[in-house]
Parts: C-alpha cells; structure tokens; sequence
C-alpha cells in the first residue's frame, strides 16, 4: 500500500508541474502506425507523434510495425505519397535514430499482402499431405523479410538490427471446432515454424549479424481477451509431453517446435530464431505480483531451453505487456507497471521488455498510454521513469 500510495502522489505532482525527461534506458516502448494509410508520416497520433513522449519516458527502443498499409502494394513499388514504402519508412527510422532510439522491426501479418486463409493454406494440422508451407510464406521471407532486412542493414538507409517475425501467431478469436481456430493473427505451428525458418533464413542471407526474434506469443489468464482475441490453442502435436501448466504461449510453441522438426527442417536446439518474442496480459482487471509474472515467463523459458532443447543463453523479449486504465485505475497500472520491470530487471534470461502503449488512443477505446489522449501524464509515466530506465 505504501508504493501505490507513492506512485499516487508523484503522478499527481507530475501532472501539475513540467514534466522532466528521463535518462534514456535500454528498455522499449510503442505505439500507432508509423506510416497512414496515405503514405502520411505524421498526425493522428502517428508514431513520429509519440517520439516527444517516449524520449520524456526515457525509453531506448521502439517497436516499429513496418506496415503496407493501402498506400503501398509492395516495398520497392511508388505508392499513393510518390514515395516507395522504403523510402518513407527511411524517413521515420532517421528520425527515430536521431534522437538515439533502436528500432526493433516488426514483421506483421501486414507487412505483406495477404488473408489469414493466405498464411494458413496447407496447414499440417488440418490439410492432408499439408506441410505447412504455402505461397505466402514464401512472398512473405523473400519479399518482405528479406528485403527489409537488406535495405535497413546500415548500408542503404538506417540500421535495423533487430527483427520481430510475426505477432501473436497463437491468438485467435474463434474457435467454429475441434482444431480449427480462425479470427486474430492466428496461424497453425506448422505455418509458423516454415514462416519462422524461411524468414529468419532470409532475414540472415541479408544481414548476418541481425538478431531474429520469434513472433511474440500471447500469454493471456485463461479464459481472458486481449484485443478482441482470445487464447485458448492447446498444443496436440507435441505428443502430449509439453511441460507448459499455465497459458504462457508454451502449448503452441511445444506445437512449433515439433511441427518445425518434423517438415520445416528445423534442428533440435538450433532453432534459426535468436530470441523468444511474448506478450504479457495477465490480471488485466487487478494489481499483479512479481510471482505471477515470474510464472508466465518461466513457463515459456522451459520450453525452449528443456522441450527445445535451445541453450540457456538464448533469451525471451517481451515485445509487449500493459494494463489498460479502462480495466484498472492509474495508480494500479502504475503498479502493475513497476512490479512487471522489477521482475524482468530480476530475471537474467529477459533480454527486453516493450511496454504497449506510449498514449491512449480513444478513438478505439485503447487505454495502456502512459498518457491520456490530451497528453496528460499518469502515473505510470514517471513508473516507467523510475523502472524501466535501467
């Protein structure tokens, strides 16, 4: 109670005074689309928008969702702006990099064109003879993946080091039957494990020193939403041996480890990913403890390191995590916010953590901003201050 109550009053002292800026950490924020749907690079809450806030957070990194959009068709073509794709996004990852912010890319299900029933054609689990492996897996490497990765490689435009393939590739939001799950970024763990082979492989040809993290993994209370998904896949191709026990993303990735062994070529403790991307929103309506995130991400890092068989120098990412003031109060999201970076900054294994949102966006009703949509702050903005500039 004494911490809340701290984190109460300094949020409302920060609230009435200028606020300071933070020294820059190594920690990640993010935010809306960096480029609109008219080619456009600022307005509207647009990542270039948020830059002020997140160097007054004092945040290191940003995870940027390279996007098409309905601007452009492709990468390399001029789309609506005069402009390729490329060539815009140069424009927001110069200024990011100006003011010393790393970019974690995101690769999406819109960083090429395509239907959930493009990336799950040929699915293993539900298509006899299907391998997993489809036509917009393989556009999706070689035309989004691996030109990316060549163009942001430090040589042509701004470095991008690191690569985020897929999000939340487990999150779904039905479930019509048995086996079969539709809606969200869903994909089955045999199109995953062919999307993560072909893109990290494509990802490396480009750029061999890149770092590939796997598509983060919703980890969710059972029986939750998170966005209009839900999570609920329950590994069945892992033969019945995965040791997940709380719905961390562990079941799916015990699935896509199987199925990447068996028909995607992958190599028992040599995965092509370097690190292991996860999403956190637990307790989305109450204050958490250190014990229940702990569980979350240790769920996950025995997947990996035991089923896996990966070395235990391979890390998780949290690429994103955050409690919406619409679910809980300002103070206990500041709170959630402080115990969630205690406990990263505790484990060795954590190599990051992205808080979702820098500020709300209420024109969808997203409320995890560490700002209300006037810009005022709350209280987890001088939380993340505090705690997430190690």
């Amino acid at each position: 109670m004494r911490g809340t109550t701290t984190l109460v009053l300094l949020g409302v002292l920060m609230s009435l005074l200028p606020a300071a800026e933070a020294a820059q950490g190594t920690q990640g924020l993010q935010d809306g689309w960096a480029v609109g749907d008219q080619g456009q690079i600022a307005g509207g809450q647009l990542l270039s928008d948020e830059v002020g806030y997140m160097q007054q957070a004092g945040a290191g990194w940003v995870r940027v969702n390279f996007r098409l959009g309905q601007c452009f068709t492709n990468w390399t073509a001029v789309g609506c702006n005069g402009q390729t794709a490329l060539q815009t996004y140069d424009q927001v990852l110069a200024s990011l990099q100006s003011k010393n912010l790393k970019v974690l890319g995101l690769l999406s299900s819109e960083a090429w064109p395509g239907q959930q029933s493009d990336w799950t054609a040929s699915n293993a689990e539900n298509t006899p003879g299907g391998n997993g492996n489809n036509a917009y897996i393989q556009a999706f490497a070689q035309n989004a993946a691996g030109v990316l990765a060549s163009h942001f490689n430090g040589t042509n435009g701004p470095l991008v080091v690191q690569w985020e393939v897929w999000n939340e590739a487990n999150a779904w939001s039905a479930n019509p039957s048995a086996g079969v799950y539709t809606g969200g970024s869903f994909m089955y763990p045999s199109n995953f494990a062919q999307l993560l082979a072909q893109a990290a492989t494509a990802i490396k040809r480009a750029n061999s020193t890149a770092l590939v993290v796997s598509g983060g993994l919703l980890g969710l209370d059972s029986g939750g939403t998170h966005r209009g998904a839900h999570n609920g896949f329950k590994a069945k191709a892992a033969g019945g041996n995965c040791p997940s026990t709380v719905p961390s993303g562990g079941d799916y990735l015990c699935s896509t480890y199987t199925m990447g062994w068996k028909i995607a070529g992958w190599i028992k403790g040599a995965a092509l990913f370097d690190a292991v991307g996860q999403h956190l929103y637990i307790n989305q309506g109450t204050t958490t403890s250190s014990n229940t995130v702990q569980k979350y991400l240790n769920d996950l890092r025995k997947i990996y390191t035991n089923y896996g068989g990966e070395p235990t120098s391979k890390q998780t990412q949290v690429t994103e995590f955050g409690w919406s003031t619409g679910s809980v109060s300002p103070s206990i999201q500041a709170q959630n916010l402080q115990i969630t970076y205690q406990t990263f900054k505790g484990a060795s294994y954590v190599g990051r953590g992205y808080w979702y949102r820098t500020q709300d966006l209420g024109v969808t009703g997203d409320y995890y901003g560490l700002v209300d949509t006037n810009g005022n702050q709350k209280p987890s903005l001088a939380a993340y201050q505090q705690y997430a500039t190690y």
